[in-house]
């Protein structure tokens, strides 16, 4: 049987002629949530038994998603058009890589593809993705577990809520005045969202006993509509929050 990342929640396993079958409306995927859109299946194969390389086949009615996984490291996934292609290694024509090396599929909404990182340091890294091109229409970093709190389809629109991670190259903790402008500085936080007080980081600091010059993760929930042609907006944005670096 096929080892999954640790990342992976617990699936109904078939196994057939040494291919692993998820099926169908099962919670297949990681990191989903519940309005994610089921998969017809996900097949999952080890191209060399010695090798514990993984090859991930996610099928939906008119395409399937290829990951290529070794424990928290990974390939960039790559989109076939043909939902009936077999579950294998190597390229396909007409296929459509995808940038997401080190990320896993967590799962698909209407035109749209999220894929998270594997093994995050910190905030999760993570993207949305167009199906129909390919193309990262949206990168950012989440400390929500799972990554998305919601997401919806509005007028073929993607809304998303999250808590947006930013691994923050400063302390807040040590310095927050100085901290906050470096951030803003480089463009890791919008310029408008309003200064933390210089207090911010010591419940987490003390919790987690952090030294005070550690990194710090600027935290707050944000709402974002991704547009069919690529265009994001933010809806809003919560209080900022404050944790140490692990």
């Amino acid at each position: 049987m096929t080892l999954l990342p640790l990342r992976s929640v617990l699936r109904i396993l078939a196994v057939f002629s040494g291919c692993t079958i998820l099926l169908a409306g099962t919670q297949a995927l990681a990191q989903t949530p519940d309005q994610f859109d089921k998969p017809a299946a996900v097949r999952s194969i080890n191209p060399k038994p010695d090798d514990s390389t993984e090859i991930r086949c996610t099928y939906f009615s008119d395409l399937m998603v290829r990951e290529t996984q070794d424990g928290p490291e990974s390939e960039n996934a790559a989109i076939v058009r043909n939902p009936k292609a077999a579950c294998k290694a190597g390229a396909v024509p007409g296929e459509t890589l995808l940038d997401t090396a080190g990320m896993t599929l967590d799962g698909r909404k209407g035109s749209y593809l999220l894929f998270s990182d594997l093994d995050p340091h910190g905030a999760t890294g993570f993207v949305i993705i167009d199906t129909k091109t390919g193309h990262i229409l949206l990168r950012d970093t989440a400390m929500s577990h799972p990554v998305l709190q919601t997401l919806s389809l509005e007028n073929g629109n993607l809304r998303l809520r999250y808590r947006r991670g930013v691994n923050a190259p400063c302390s807040l903790m040590q310095d927050a005045k100085k901290c906050w402008a470096q951030l803003v500085t480089e463009k890791l936080v919008p310029a408008d969202l309003p200064a933390p007080p210089a207090q911010i980081c010591n419940e987490a600091y003390g919790r987690d006993n952090a030294p005070r010059n550690n990194p710090s993760i600027v935290v707050y929930a944000t709402e974002v509509i991704v547009e069919t042609g690529g265009k994001t907006r933010v809806v809003s944005r919560g209080a900022v929050g404050c944790e140490s670096m692990p």
